[in-house]
This record gives structure tokens, sequence and C-alpha cells, in this order.
């Protein structure tokens, strides 16, 4: 009795352990942002959402497919229109359809990855770079991403896969290219250095036509001014009383030498360099000389002039 009472119990442990086995390998948990997909007997029988999913056991598989945003870090060297070498660093971000899950499955399996995704990228952007020249690849970063992204999402969304976003990190030339770029920079550089010291010869040099327009404005004025009245008033306001040394003759005349005619002045007038100056020097004394003239006539002084140059006054006794 005691012995087929324990193969009793014995039995009963083995077929509650059997079930309890069965029932575990009926039950499949989908986690969030997957799809799983159902294969019986080696055939693909459709796929299921996330959750508490039930299979057939030891039958039936449940392949988890991942649905959430994926990003592939990559590197492609490439050559441009203007058959120039680069290399190009860049992350497509990108998720597997839930919808398209189990036929990615089915075609391509679980390293669609490596086997599809990769090489379709590459592809493409070494087609659309070679539209490009090099230099553009700069100028132009932008409009070369945006066609890049036009024809990943058309190639993505045709195998099952949506491109969420394509971001170009950056480029890296060949080592000619990268000095050529240099050297252009330096050409820039030391262009715009040209230009902004030119910018200020020019400034400074119309500063100095300016003054010299202002000078001669001054000096043209002043011409302006100097008319016989104001001529032999300055002269009169200048001269301190005394008259030239003369040199006595016979008759009731005296001798001037006009060339101490300056030294009449408390303020000789200095010699300038300038033609300008010369001239109106000359004036100056020309109206000096005619004040004086005008004031010994009004003293009954008559002035006459020799070949030499020298002045004779005569006395008029009446």
């Amino acid at each position: 009795m005691k012995t087929s009472g324990i193969k009793k119990w014995v039995i009963l442990g083995v077929v509650l352990g059997a079930i309890a086995i069965a029932l575990v390998a009926t039950i499949r948990i989908v986690p969030p942002g997957h799809t799983g997909v159902r294969v019986l007997a080696g055939n693909v029988r459709g796929q299921v959402s996330e959750g508490l999913r039930f299979i057939v056991p030891f039958a039936e598989q449940m392949q988890m497919m991942n649905n959430r945003t994926v990003a592939m870090e990559m590197s492609t060297e490439t050559v441009t229109r203007d058959l120039q070498a680069v290399s190009m660093n860049y992350i497509v971000n990108y998720h597997l359809n839930a919808d398209a899950s189990a036929e990615v499955f089915r075609t391509i399996g679980i390293a669609y990855e490596s086997i599809v995704l990769r090489p379709i990228v590459e592809e493409t952007l070494k087609d659309i770079t070679a539209r490009y020249a090099i230099e553009e690849l700069i100028t132009e970063r932008a409009r070369v991403s945006a066609d890049i992204t036009s024809a990943l999402q058309v190639a993505f969304t045709a195998r099952g896969f949506t491109l969420e976003r394509f971001n170009i990190v950056d480029f890296h030339f060949s080592t000619e290219f990268s000095n050529a770029i240099e050297q252009v920079r330096i050409a820039e550089q030391n262009a715009l250095r040209a230009e902004q010291d030119l910018a200020r010869v020019e400034f400074e040099a119309e500063a100095d036509r300016e003054r010299a327009r202002a000078q001669a404005d001054v000096l043209r004025l002043q011409a302006q001014e100097l008319t016989d009245t104001n001529l032999a008033a300055m002269w009169l306001e200048r001269w301190n009383g005394v008259l030239p040394v003369l040199m006595a003759g016979d008759s009731q005349g005296v001798m001037i030498n006009f060339d101490d005619i300056q030294s009449m002045g408390q303020q000789p007038i200095a010699p300038t360099a300038t033609d300008e100056a010369a001239e109106a020097q000359r004036q100056a004394l020309q109206g000096q000389l005619d004040a004086l003239i005008l004031l010994l006539n009004q003293n009954n002084i008559n002035v006459s002039f020799d070949d030499a140059g020298n002045a004779t006054l005569t006395i008029d006794e009446e």
C-alpha cells in the first residue's frame, strides 16, 4: 500500500510538472516598442503587438522585432563630381515599421541593418555626392543633406523602414585639398588686410586733401580781402612813423631806396615758400608802396622813379 501510494504521488507530480512546463511554454511577453513575429514549424504565421501573448508550446516560436528608433553612425569614402576624394561622417536615425516586421523577418531576418540598410545608405550617399563639386559640399551642405535625406526616405520606405533623420557630422578632405583651402583662407585674410590698409590710406589722403582745400579757401578769402584800401590801412597801422633813410642832394629833393620799405613796419612780412604766399606778399608790398606815395602826395611831396628803381622826392613849396 505504501509503495503504490508513493508511485501515485510521483506520477501526479510529474503530470503537474509537465502541465506547468507546457503552460510556461505557451506564454510570451512582447516588450514595449517591439513586435512579435509568430513562427510555426518554420513558417511565419503573422505578427502580434506588445503585451502578453500565447503560442503553441514546443511547436511555435515568437521572434521579437525592435520598432524603436535606432541611430546608425557611419563613415563613407566617396568621390565628388570633380574627382576629389572625401570622407563623410554622418548619423542615420530610423525605425522598423511595426506592420512590416513579419515581412522583414521573413525576407531579411534580424540582421537587416548590416544586410540591407547600411549598403543602401552608402550607395545613396555616393550617388548624391558625385553630383556636387568638392567646394559645393561645404557651401551647399544643407542642400546636399536634403538630397540625401529625400533619396533615403524613398529607399527605406520601400523596404519597410522609416527614415527619421539624416545628419552630416563632418567632412574629411585629402591633404592636398586641405592645404589648398588653407592657402585660400590665408589669401583672403591678406586681401582683407590690404583692403583695410587701402581704405586707411584713402581716408588719410582725403583728409589731407580736405586740409589743403581748407587752407586754399583761407588764402583765397584773405586774397579777396586784400583791397587797396585795406592794405593802406594795414600799412599805416604797422608804420612806426619813421621815414626811410634819406640821401639829400643839392636840389630840393631827397633820394629813397625802397628796398628798405619793409623795415618801416614794426611787423615785417616773412617770405613764404609757396607761389600763392609770394604773390600775396608782393601785392601787400605794392599796397604799402601805393599807400606811402599817396601819403607823401597828400603832404605836397612828389615821388618819381629812375631806371634803377630809386625814388626821388620833390617838395612842392606852394
